[in-house]
């Protein structure tokens, strides 16, 4: 690509859940559609699209961040955590375990 030229499509790479992902995506597909819509990963909701209500947090490269307020592209070469990931040995995780007793569903 030339100097100057804009591009509406990226590369990214990243490790999802302990999985290597690699996928092109629109330079401005937020974060939530990409996790929800590309990865097929669907605990990850959008509630506001505001980053008020909370329902699309995960983990990026160790840090809580709203998924609703950062773009796909800005996640390239990170290690991203979402809900699924949380269970070991099919085993549920507290917070999973906690979202299941207490019917959070948002």
């Amino acid at each position: 690509m030339e100097r100057g030229q804009f591009t509406d499509h990226q590369t990214i790479r990243l490790r999802a859940n302990g999985e290597e992902v690699e996928r092109e995506v629109e330079v401005r597909k937020l974060l939530a559609d990409f996790i929800r819509e590309d990865l097929g990963l669907t605990a990850t909701h959008l509630g506001c699209e505001h980053g008020v209500c909370g329902a699309c947090t995960v983990n990026l490269n160790g840090e809580s961040v709203r998924s609703c307020l950062l773009f796909a592209v800005q996640a390239d070469g990170g290690e991203l955590l979402t809900v699924e990931g949380l269970a070991k040995d099919g085993q549920m995780h507290p917070l999973q375990q906690a979202f299941w007793d207490h019917h959070a569903l948002q």
